[in-house]
């Protein structure tokens, strides 16, 4: 996706102003360069009532010093993971083929247990009967079965936290998606409501929030079951990381440090899961050059999915196009 930038410079300068008849020097607060833009990157900007800013375009890997930043969701989480890596003289290394490196190491589809993501939710016999029947339908991460290839929103917490606008106010916070799957919203009430009686189920749920300490704590609940809690991935790592009961239930936990926001989603489902599941994200703010852009989501035609082939070489090899016959005949 071609993203939109502004040429708005950083304006860091902190004005002096002389007061004539004293001897008093006033100095003028500086202006962050966009919405819940840090001043050092460092330093976590702060809303009038005192809680974190959260405001602002969130989209990509942290840039923490480390190393080359990667992208900040993992697979099975939206669309972001593993499919860029950024060096760190700035440039960003995309393939479009299997082998997204940042995922796999060394690239190779998967396609059985062995290979598995450690953290997918703990379901319990009958609907891991269910899960199993979807995940052989997947291949590379994909099966017609997806709800988000019909345009289905993500939902929580699947939408992650990458390519999100956040338009805080002490009342509520409208998080807006640039892409779960196409542009869309909720709502986080923070204005000391509860749930409603009579909540109908929906795609994203209702979502009311508090705050401890630094922390926005949200509570999510109201689902339908139309929704997936994960996906696949680029080739295929979270195959077990599906459907979900209207029954789940989400805690939400949002901290910003700086630039960079920390994540956490605690996942409930006495119907579907054995016991509670935890994924935890983080994701760097755009700054004044990045901002959120339309997206618009055509389903796909779905027949022209690749269906997993036991005689496939990324199969029946184990690893991508890159390896020769003797590396994966070992």
């Amino acid at each position: 996706m071609t993203r939109r930038k502004r040429n708005a410079g950083l304006l860091l300068l902190t004005s002096v102003i002389v007061v004539t008849g004293c001897n008093r020097v006033q100095t003028a607060a500086v202006k962050p360069p966009c919405p819940g833009c840090s001043l050092d990157g460092k330093t976590t900007p702060r809303t009038a009532d005192g809680h974190p800013d959260l405001s602002g375009y969130w989209n990509g890997a942290v840039r923490d010093g480390r190393g080359p930043a990667r992208a900040a969701s993992p697979a099975g989480f939206g669309f972001t993971g593993g499919v860029f890596q950024r060096d760190s003289d700035g440039s960003i290394i995309y393939d479009p083929s299997t082998e997204y490196n940042s995922e796999s190491g060394a690239g190779r589809i998967c396609q059985s247990d062995d290979c598995q993501a450690p953290n997918q939710p703990p379901y319990t016999p009958a609907y891991m009967d269910k899960v199993r029947k979807i995940a052989a339908t997947e291949f590379g991460g994909t099966t017609p079965l997806d709800p988000v290839q019909d345009c289905r929103p993500l939902g929580v917490p699947r939408a992650g936290i990458n390519g999100i606008q956040v338009v805080q106010s002490p009342q509520e916070t409208a998080i807006l998606y640039e892409a779960a799957p196409y542009s869309t919203f909720r709502l986080i009430y923070t204005d000391g409501r509860s749930h409603p009686g009579d909540l109908e189920t929906t795609y994203w749920g209702h979502s009311i929030g508090h705050w401890e300490g630094d922390t926005l704590v949200v509570d999510v609940i109201g689902f339908n079951d139309d929704t997936w809690v994960g996906g696949g991935g680029a080739v295929g790592r979270t195959r077990y990381t599906s459907i979900h009961s209207e029954k789940m239930h989400v805690t939400e936990r949002w901290t910003r440090s700086g630039d960079v926001l920390n994540y956490e989603a605690r996942v409930e489902d006495p119907v579907a899961f054995t016991k509670p599941w935890v994924v935890t994200r983080r994701v760097q703010h755009g700054g004044p050059k990045d901002e959120l852009v339309e997206s618009i989501c055509t389903a796909n035609v779905k027949e022209h999915l690749v269906a997993p082939d036991p005689n496939d070489p990324d199969i029946r090899k184990r690893c991508g196009y890159r390896c020769d016959d003797a590396a994966a005949a070992k």
